[in-house]
């Protein structure tokens, strides 16, 4: 497969991915937060702004001004409204491995993208959000071979999940002993109703929570199962110019996979270890595999 189409295979899935990690955060955040972290003095915006890579110093910002910022800002490269265009823009590139339903799909999301949304109807936005990105996946899912071109999607969309989800455990908005606060991280993620089906959740532990996001090898939406699928896909279409990037992933997901959740100072540092792998395998992909040399004159 050509490394221009990889690498915009990739970054579809990488941006698709990107849209419904930050819509969920977002709402569970910032636009419809459990009492536990109400957005007072705007020091939740800016720590999910560092969750989910804004560039420079995060700024104290009102519910508005970071629902602007992190859903409708086509300049801030860490938005919604920029994944959806990078996702359009690659699947434009990669017309002729990628199908007509999945750009039609990303083409008209593109389109219907608004440029402003008031607060209180922010989050039927965020869940149109995710309704689309849904769609995306679903039509890769289920009309796509399983050969290069799925293996590159999901690895996009594995390993940006898994960045996201290792910065948000690493971050201050995870606080590692209460209840409450590892319930909304399940939220954020995805995978609220899942950890709940079956249990009584009004006695859940947060030793139980953490578990469950961590270490549980059969949610799509846990830390293990991300890096598990991830390796699989590295492990198919990574070429040996990156092995030293995939080695250190490999070393920080087994040091993920041992590490206790009742130990929040060595959940942090693994969790932070973790994301900076994920940055490192990314970085390397793009600059020796995925990179297009200029034409010679």
């Amino acid at each position: 497969m050509l490394s221009r189409l990889a690498g915009s295979v990739f970054h579809v899935g990488s941006a698709v991915e990107r849209a419904d990690v930050v819509a969920r955060m977002l709402d569970v955040y910032v636009v419809r937060p459990d009492a536990g972290v109400a957005d007072e003095d705007g020091a939740v915006g800016a720590a999910l702004g560092g969750v989910v890579g804004v560039a420079g110093p995060s700024r104290v910002e009102g519910r508005s001004a970071t629902v602007d910022a992190l859903a409708l800002d086509r300049h801030e490269p860490a938005s919604i409204a920029h994944a959806v265009g990078v996702a359009r823009d690659h699947a434009r590139r990669a017309r002729e491995v990628v199908s007509t339903e999945l750009w039609d799909c990303l083409d008209v999301t593109r389109s219907r993208m608004p440029r402003k949304v008031a607060v209180d109807r922010a989050h039927e936005f965020l869940g149109w959000v995710r309704e689309r990105s849904a769609l995306a996946v679903g039509v890769v899912e289920g009309d796509a071979s399983r050969d290069e071109v799925w293996e590159f999607f999901t690895l996009g969309r594995s390993l940006l999940r898994c960045g996201l989800t290792a910065r948000l455990l690493a971050s201050t908005l995870v606080d590692a002993s209460s209840s409450a606060s590892w319930n909304t991280a399940l939220r954020a993620c995805g995978a609220g109703e899942a950890f709940r089906r079956g249990r009584d959740h009004h006695g859940v532990e947060a030793q139980d929570a953490a578990h469950f996001l961590l270490h549980d090898v059969h949610s799509p939406r846990s830390l293990a199962f991300l890096a598990a699928r991830a390796d699989d896909c590295l492990a198919d279409v990574a070429p040996g110019c990156v092995a030293d990037e995939v080695g250190a992933f490999r070393t920080a997901r087994t040091a993920m996979d041992r590490v206790d959740p009742a130990e929040p100072g060595a959940l942090r540092s693994a969790a932070d270890r973790m994301a900076v792998a994920v940055g490192a395998v990314v970085g390397a992909l793009d600059e020796r595999v995925f990179a297009v040399a200029a034409p010679a004159h």
